[in-house]
């Protein structure tokens, strides 16, 4: 078979250090674009990338070419030296993340998901969420 054909969707969570409410206002809206960006130039397709001050969802077809720890790796180094250098010389992402697949049948329903974090936000904090979305793929939680 000469051609390989990959949908590999999926939805990455990540938190900023410590939770630290870095992505505030404009910032949030700087850094989603910056982080499409990335997504684009390493041959991936950005589905849909929201969150709130202090953590970010990413929907997006991952390269074929690349592993996932590695896309990861290459989104938050990247987008990390960029936000120290324009927004705040403190700023890093958590060490971990969180990836799960997404059947292109959920594409749309996750997308609305993410597009809906500050409303989700209102009633639920990222700790729980997070701890939700763990335990829902069947991991056991560890709080750290």
């Amino acid at each position: 078979m000469p051609t390989s054909y990959c949908h590999l969707a999926t939805h990455i969570i990540f938190s900023t250090k410590d939770r630290y409410k870095f992505l505030t206002d404009q910032k949030k809206t700087y850094m989603h674009q910056y982080i499409t960006g990335i997504i684009t130039n390493i041959n991936g397709f950005p589905i849909e990338i929201n969150g709130i001050d202090d953590h970010i969802h990413i929907l997006c077809l991952l390269p074929k070419e690349e592993s996932i720890s590695r896309f990861v790796q290459v989104i938050k180094s990247n987008s990390s030296k960029w936000f120290r250098q324009k927004h705040h010389p403190k700023f890093s992402w958590q060490i971990g993340y969180a990836a799960f697949g997404v059947s292109k049948s959920n594409i749309d329903k996750v997308a609305e998901y993410i597009k809906q974090q500050e409303e989700h936000h209102r009633k639920n904090s990222f700790q729980e969420e997070y701890k939700s979305f763990i335990e829902k793929h069947g991991f056991v939680f560890q709080e750290e």
